[in-house]
């Protein structure tokens, strides 16, 4: 803060000499004259002195036979005095402090933290529909109305703060776990029908009437678990009819024929090391390219930008990056028999790693590799098991009608 002032209001560096420079320094100390930084060099000391300082010492200097060099002037008396010249300068600063000053009513940056199963730019889009963007004046910020109506649309959000910060609109917030969905309860009655012809391995009915059991066969189609509930009288008559969401575990297995075949020729890309760089501006949906074109025929072009951010949050249209040609060649191989076969082996167990993930069972592979007339096939067929999810809606039919018995005697 010391620094500061003395540059504020200006300082000099002097080196004294004389009969009796401890005299001076005892002076200076008697009339409160502040000095800092004091050195002895080549018989002589110099030090810094403040500006108002300097103007009184003249009687001191007299009264303890000293004389007295000035080696350097600083702070803003004297820059401005070397300056007063340069009218465009002092416009640029004061015109700078001036646009300072109005940027600083604004709000440049909104940080959003604590947020985790609302993305922040979910929460930046329902601001803009509030009218809270950046750029916006602080005075036209209303942090409590921001959050109320923050909790009101994000209703896991249990807690919000919203506070301004220098050009800062910062957003706390506290959720409480994931939003939950509320689905309408859906009472249409539906069938479990076979999506494919096979065997039953195992099933389980939880709901509606079971029309198959383990171990029978079924076809695409054909109804394993039925939605409707048949209303049964003491002596085994239908007198109604009840209907259901049919549901149950029910796995089929069946066959799936597999087949595949390559040809043992393949063309791959081969770089050939040249490459071609250049720059990439781009300015919304305007590019410019500061390259020359490639003089190969085959070439890949990587282009990498990078978006110009003024704050966490605020990005503006503009991008910079650069763009690079790659030179490359189209060559014939042929794979080997152990690499074609290999090859093959490599896409069937993607085929099975793909269904294993959507949850089918494989119990069985009878696919065969073999190689003939510069071509691999791959076929066969694959046992599987996978769990019957299909349903249809259920038949409505009309209730019976209800008979009425007497006996005459």
């Amino acid at each position: 803060m010391l620094k500061w002032e003395s540059y504020r209001k200006g300082y000099v560096r002097i080196r004294f000499w004389g009969k009796a420079p401890e005299r001076f320094l005892n002076l200076c100390a008697y009339h409160k004259i502040p000095v800092w930084n004091l050195v002895s060099r080549d018989g002589a000391y110099e030090m810094n002195m403040t500006l108002e300082g300097f103007r009184r010492i003249r009687g001191i200097c007299r009264k303890s036979h000293v004389k007295i060099k000035i080696l350097g002037k600083y702070g803003l008396p004297f820059f401005f005095y070397r300056n007063k010249k340069r009218k465009a300068f002092f416009l640029g600063f004061f015109l700078g402090l001036g646009l300072l000053f109005l940027l600083s009513r604004h709000i440049w940056n909104i940080h959003v933290e604590g947020n985790v199963y609302n993305s922040t730019q979910s929460i930046l889009n329902y601001l803009e529909e509030l009218d809270v963007r950046h750029g916006i004046l602080k005075k036209d910020l209303d942090c409590a109305y921001i959050a109320a109506r923050m909790r009101e649309q994000f209703p896991d959000i249990t807690w919000v703060s919203a506070k301004i910060s220098g050009s800062r609109l910062i957003l706390e917030i506290k959720e409480n776990g994931a939003p939950k969905e509320t689905e309408e309860a859906d009472n249409t009655p539906l069938d479990m029908t076979a999506q494919s012809d096979g065997v039953i391995v195992s099933m389980v009915t939880r709901q509606g009437t079971p029309l198959k059991k383990q171990g029978d066969t079924c076809t695409a189609g054909e109804i394993l678990i039925s939605g409707r509930l048949d209303i049964k009288n003491d002596s085994g008559e239908t007198v109604g009819y009840e209907y259901t969401q049919a549901d149950g575990d029910v796995y089929i297995q069946y066959d799936l024929e597999y087949y595949q075949e390559f040809s043992m020729d393949y063309e791959k890309t081969v770089y050939t090391g040249e490459k071609r760089k250049g720059v990439l501006l781009r300015l919304g949906d305007y590019y410019v390219r500061l390259k020359r074109k490639s003089k190969w025929e085959n070439y890949d072009t990587v282009t990498e930008l990078k978006q110009i951010k003024l704050t966490e949050n605020f990005h503006l249209p503009v991008y910079y990056g650069r763009i690079v040609d790659y030179a490359y060649e189209k060559k014939t191989f042929t794979y080997s028999e152990e690499e074609a076969k290999e090859k093959a082996g490599e896409n069937l167990n993607r085929l099975l790693e793909s269904l294993e993930e959507k949850g089918v069972q494989i119990s069985g592979n009878h696919v065969k590799i073999g190689i003939q007339d510069k071509t691999c096939t791959a076929s066969g067929t694959l046992t599987v098991i996978e769990k019957n999810e299909q349903k249809i809606l259920t038949e409505i039919l009309e209730q019976p009608t209800e008979r009425n018995t007497q006996e005459h005697e």
